[in-house]
């Protein structure tokens, strides 16, 4: 199986097409370099969490945290930008399964023919 950076960059949205055919890659070269690591990573880690370094990148991409490697490159660095609105924006996505799961309940009780 062939890792094309190039390829996962454009589809992620980190390379887009601008003005005059230019391409507008801010982003694409470190994320190049953080999914090399990541795949090295991966080839010498079993235990390896590709899950979490993958929505690391996510976000990064997304804007909505920075990136940047140690000194060695040895690790990833990870820091939200607004940490403060993640988090306001995690609890109120639980607040919401909550009700959705309470309200579903809720209609599948009055449902019920056996309370009949």
């Amino acid at each position: 199986m062939t890792f094309n950076v190039l390829e996962i960059l454009e589809e992620e949205g980190y390379i887009e097409d601008g003005e005059d055919n230019m391409i507008y890659a801010e982003k694409a070269f470190f994320a190049a370099r953080v999914l090399k690591w990541i795949r090295d990573k991966v080839q010498t880690d079993p235990d390896f969490d590709l899950a979490t370094y993958l929505a690391m990148l996510a976000h990064y991409q997304a804007g909505m945290a920075d990136l940047t490697f140690s000194e060695d490159e040895g690790k990833l660095l990870y820091h939200l930008r607004e940490p403060d609105k993640e988090v306001q924006e995690i609890v109120e996505s639980l607040i919401e399964s909550a009700r959705k799961i309470v309200s579903d309940k809720t209609s599948s009780d009055t449902d019920d023919p056996t309370d009949s």
